[in-house]
């Protein structure tokens, strides 16, 4: 049991640093928001996966808050240090907790529903109505923005791509699902930390932070599939 806790301890020391570096070593800033785009959430959703919840919520809290401060976003730490932790815990408890392998049906069944639930909140939010009046009447026509396809493009492909690299693994819909669902929370946690307690447009960074999960995603994927092999010989802290 004492070879165990090392184990963990020495595995969240490790992958909290290689957290807070990944998240730290590039950055998007957003004015709207004074916070950034990163791309933490990859070493993030790796260490959940690998060593499950305990690990992934140390080294997503602890690494991402510690990013903050060294790259002086000082007024994000406390929120991230929560919602990053929490992130990483629900990403570990959920693919261990879905640890069974499933069908080549039920993965494309999954893709399907995610990608139809995202396209269409994509659209809600971030699409609108272009009204002009003619002599007949007053006529609205839907639009959505050039920038706004654009970045809802570039996720839809990024998101594919996981479903290309895991097509013949039975994992694919444990990933999608335990990543995803925790990158909604921490979507969510900073849409309200930013809204209500900073009072700043928090609108604004949701589809950056939605981008951070699908980057995070597709880049968990090789890394988790790598270090999984190489980690044999840590029986009882990786996913089996």
């Amino acid at each position: 049991m004492s070879t165990l806790k090392a184990q963990t301890l020495s595995l969240a020391a490790i992958f909290t640093a290689l957290v807070a570096v990944a998240t730290a070593v590039f950055q998007v800033y957003i004015p709207e928001t004074k916070g950034y785009f990163n791309i933490g959430e990859v070493m993030i959703y790796t260490t959940a996966l690998l060593f499950g919840p305990v690990v992934g919520c140390i080294a997503g809290g602890v690494g991402s808050a510690l990013a903050d401060m060294i790259t002086g976003f000082y007024i994000y730490a406390p929120a991230t240090l929560v919602i990053k932790g929490v992130e990483g815990y629900v990403v570990g408890y959920l693919f261990r907790k879905f640890s069974k392998p499933r069908s080549r049906a039920w993965n494309f069944l999954v893709v399907i529903l995610l990608l139809s639930i995202f396209t269409i909140l994509w659209f809600v939010l971030y699409s609108g109505t272009f009204t002009f009046a003619l002599a007949w009447g007053i006529h609205r026509v839907f639009t959505i923005s050039i920038y706004s396809t654009a970045i809802y493009l570039a996720i839809l492909i990024m998101f594919i791509a996981v479903a290309v690299l895991l097509h013949k693994s039975g994992e694919l819909a444990n990933i999608l699902i335990s990543t995803l669902a925790g990158g909604a929370l921490m979507v969510l946690g900073y849409y309200l930390y930013e809204q209500i307690v900073l009072g700043l447009a928090a609108l604004a960074e949701v589809p950056f932070n939605i981008g951070q999960v699908v980057v995070g995603t597709v880049g968990a994927v090789p890394l988790y599939t790598t270090l999984r092999k190489a980690l044999k010989g840590y029986r009882g802290v990786i996913s089996d």
